[in-house]
């Protein structure tokens, strides 16, 4: 006979990609979540990627399905292309279909953007049942935060923006409930007249126990290879991307000590502008780019930074968008220079030195600070409000919702 939690209903998450074939904070939140969901809760979760990911990223799967660490990943991969986004939303709305029936779903879960809320809404509609909306980001102001401030606001009041704004509101509040990954962002959403009974906040995490891998051998002498033991590194993990803020890293170097050099961890479209711009400031020679790096030896590279920064631009998308790579850091102790804005005070706890956004002076200053040994970390305070930033702790917010949602089901 099979118990009342074997008989709980299913959870269909609709992704837009995964692991293995992309690494990002996108994927790296999905697969966390859904680890250590799968480690504590018998309820299932299917995970589904859009349709024809990751083949139209360039990758071929080698099966219809990916097993990593517990988590499967299902792919739809149609048989050929589908030229427009009417009839790719149409074809993934009917295979989500068939597998939520076979799999006696109770709940879709979907994230960010408005395309999927309408993909998933419709799963649920067909179906009658709920579904509930994450938003990680938001697609239309990091858009916008691509433009220098002078042009922004002529960029604001453009048609794709404004469109793409009132479809992100309109899929927050048509949805069974939804779900941030901020108090900064939930807020921004009740002014905006979601119910707040209805808005969830699962921030991002970091798995329990342990810290980033250490010992990896190959990527120990990569950085050995790379890194001067004589010199002091500060930079980030991270797409090099503009809202990210990078070139005040390489801009505040010839105001630092000649044995302070830069080290970015990732790659990104912002990579060749801030290559030139070392060049033409003369420090390249200062400057690492480490390019993309695989994730189980991420740790070695964190170890290698003396300061993380954090320096991301002024804008809507940073204000209330909290990235997951400040959290390793600090679970490792390593100090961090963090841009002043509320996402940012939010995501580090408070734990971390703040600069006036993009402000170089202010910049430079903090960094001086932290490297003559002003600042005083208290790890073991730290480590006390990490142990509410592990996945563990934050999917019984998860398992909570599917139960409201199912009437316990």
């Amino acid at each position: 006979m099979r118990s009342s939690e074997d008989e709980r209903k299913a959870v269909l998450y609709f992704a837009n990609n995964s692991m293995p074939y992309t690494q990002s904070g996108y994927t790296v939140r999905t697969h966390g979540m859904l680890r250590a969901y799968n480690k504590t809760n018998s309820r299932k979760i299917i995970c589904v990627t859009r349709l024809g990911y990751p083949v139209v990223v360039g990758r071929i799967p080698r099966s219809q399905e990916d097993v990593l660490s517990g988590v499967t990943y299902r792919r739809i991969i149609p048989r050929f292309f589908f030229p427009s986004s009417r009839l790719r939303a149409r074809e993934e709305i009917r295979e989500l279909t068939k597998i939520a029936e076979s799999e006696q779903v109770g709940v879709i879960h979907t994230t960010t953007d408005f395309r999927n809320a309408y993909v998933a809404s419709q799963v649920a509609k067909r179906l009658s049942i709920p579904w509930v909306y994450e938003v990680r980001g938001e697609r239309e102001n990091t858009w916008l935060s691509q433009f220098e401030a002078a042009e922004r606001n002529a960029a604001a009041a453009s048609g794709y923006y404004n469109y793409a704004h009132e479809k992100e509101k309109e899929a927050v509040g048509k949805a069974g409930s939804a779900i941030f990954l901020s108090e900064v962002a939930k807020e921004y959403a009740v002014s905006n007249g979601i119910d707040p009974r209805l808005a969830w906040v699962i921030p991002n995490s970091l798995p329990e126990g342990g810290k980033a891998t250490e010992g990896h051998d190959s990527a120990q002498k990569l950085v050995s290879s790379l890194l001067d033991n004589n010199k002091i590194y500060i930079g980030t993990v991270s797409s090099l991307v503009h809202y990210e803020g990078l070139s005040i890293v390489i801009r505040a170097l010839p105001y630092l000590p000649v044995e302070v050099n830069a080290l970015f961890v990732g790659d990104g479209t912002e990579r060749r502008r801030l290559e030139a711009l070392a060049r033409s400031l003369g420090v390249h020679d200062r400057v690492v780019f480490a390019g993309k790096q695989p994730t189980e030896s991420i740790g070695e590279w964190y170890r290698a930074l003396d300061v993380f920064v954090v320096p991301r631009i002024s804008s809507l998308v940073t204000a209330r968008v909290t990235p997951i790579k400040p959290l390793e850091a600090m679970r490792v102790g390593i100090p961090v220079l963090a841009s002043d804005l509320p996402a940012l005070h939010e995501v580090t706890g408070e734990f971390a030195v703040y600069f006036a956004p993009e402000q170089l002076e202010d910049f430079v200053r903090k960094i001086k600070m932290i490297l003559d040994g002003n600042v005083e970390i208290d790890q073991e305070r730290v480590d006390q409000w990490l142990r509410t930033r592990t996945w563990e702790y934050n999917v019984k917010k998860l398992e909570a919702l599917y139960s409201e949602l199912t009437g316990g089901k």
